[in-house]
């Protein structure tokens, strides 16, 4: 044999290793799936012995002796290869249904080498089947309304339903499997960005996977929404745990709410605050017969904390925050307009805020666009003192920890003292002069700790 072939021979053998030890991504391999794949590929490693080239088999010119062979893939598809530190594209029903399912080898069709030929083929196979598993159940939706065409995306931590056609984004008309991967990645992005700022991590949480749907009509969205998220409304429906602790949010584009992009990124990115915040939760921290918070989410108990950081993040998209959710109070007539930084000081210069004391047991749905307001800022102030304690603080909520005792354990606060320094700490932050006002953990100190004010 010579020094090519036996350079070639073991590659697709440390592909199938790579793939089942996590050094190389499975693409398009959701986690629902993956499991099933990395047990054709524990056979495909076991059985290697069986597959290698038998002694007196022919080498093949064709394929370099690996029994495979390069395939062009389409140049669309290179989205398909995106990925983050912590995240990668697992499946994709346009790529799964290009040709060769966005694989970039085919089977060698007229190998020499039989034996590496039929592990290819034992690979493709496994790969292929996967695929089908994954796309039939994620095709179980469309019986429940009439679409067009639907793209269906996983990655690491989201699974998009996406029946978004057409999106202009800086000027670009995105087709809808454009702009899915779009989302997707900014989804990822946020979600890596949620953690690193409050300390959340996936260990603790109940479920790492989220669902998104996102439909062109509204009557997608209803016909959906009591199926997946035991919601029916005209806007925005989302669920967090009950017995299957599934997170999922069902949502459309209302022009009039979205006009642009832009919009319904940051409303989506609101909503999964709330869906990041109400998965955050392990068994582990609680006694024998204790259960906590239930449901697991903030807005019944800690509605200032929940749209405060629902708000925080939104903002974080363009510095502007228009999010209300459904469950949320129905802020027809908006307080003092777009510029909350401004919004908040007068208040204060005025001593005319809401009192703390007054506001910490409302519900999310019960407050005022005046009040949504004031619990950002809140979070804003409480996040320049601690910003990695908010995970704690979460976690002490779902404890169903007296707010009180929130802000003294993580904040070192008092009642009586959050309020007094979070009013002077908005005379600085929040001044007119002040041409970056309130706080952002992207001003990293050289330790890459969030600075203070």
């Amino acid at each position: 044999m010579s020094p090519r072939a036996r350079r070639l021979l073991p590659r697709c053998y440390n592909r199938a290793l790579a793939r089942l030890f996590g050094s190389e991504p499975m693409h398009h391999v959701s986690s629902l799936c993956g499991a099933r794949l990395r047990g054709w590929l524990f056979c495909l490693l076991v059985c290697a012995p069986v597959f290698a080239q038998q002694p007196g088999e022919a080498l093949c010119g064709r394929c370099g002796t690996t029994g495979k062979q390069e395939f062009d893939v389409d140049r669309a598809l290179a989205v398909e290869h995106e990925h983050g530190e912590q995240w990668e594209v697992l499946f994709c029903s346009e790529a799964i249904e290009s040709k060769n399912m966005g694989l970039d080898w085919i089977v060698c069709p007229h190998c020499r080498t039989a034996s590496l030929q039929e592990l290819a083929q034992t690979e493709w196979d496994a790969i292929a089947e996967t695929n089908r598993v994954w796309l039939e159940e994620r095709r179980r939706m469309e019986r429940l309304a009439e679409f067009d065409e639907v793209v269906y995306l996983e990655t690491t931590h989201f699974i998009l339903s996406w029946n978004l056609s057409k999106m202009k984004v800086d000027r670009k008309t995105l087709r809808m499997h454009e702009s899915a991967h779009l989302f997707a990645r900014r989804f990822e992005e946020f979600y890596a960005e949620f953690q690193a700022i409050t300390r959340v991590v996936d260990e603790d949480n109940m479920r790492n996977k989220h669902f998104v749907f996102a439909f062109e009509e509204g009557a997608q969205a209803l016909a959906v929404g009591p199926t997946y998220a035991g919601l029916s409304h005209s806007g925005t429906v989302k669920r967090t745990g009950g017995a299957d602790k599934d997170s999922v949010i069902v949502t459309w584009r209302q022009k009039s709410e979205h006009p642009s992009e832009g919009d319904f990124h940051r409303h989506l990115i609101h909503n999964l605050t709330h869906q990041l915040t109400s998965v955050y939760r392990n068994t582990s921290w609680f006694t024998p017969g204790q259960f906590g918070l239930a449901p697991p989410w903030l807005n019944d108990d800690y509605g200032w904390f929940d749209a405060g950081l629902a708000h925080w993040f939104e903002r974080r998209v363009d510095g502007r925050s228009e999010t209300y959710c459904f469950r949320e109070q129905d802020v027809g007539s908006r307080w003092g307009g777009g510029d909350w930084h401004r919004n908040v000081w007068k208040a204060v210069m005025a001593e005319e805020w809401p009192s703390f004391a007054l506001l910490l047991n409302k519900p999310t749905q019960s407050l005022t666009a005046r009040e949504h307001q004031f619990c950002w800022s809140w979070v804003d102030f409480l996040l320049s003192r601690n910003a990695e304690g908010t995970a704690q603080a979460i976690k002490l909520a779902k404890m169903e920890t007296p707010t009180r005792e929130i802000l003294r354990e993580v904040y070192r606060l008092s009642m009586l003292s959050f309020e007094e320094d979070w009013a002077e700490w908005v005379k600085q932050a929040y001044a007119p002069s002040n041409k970056d006002p309130g706080f952002d953990p992207r001003r990293d100190d050289d330790q890459g700790a969030p600075q203070r004010r």
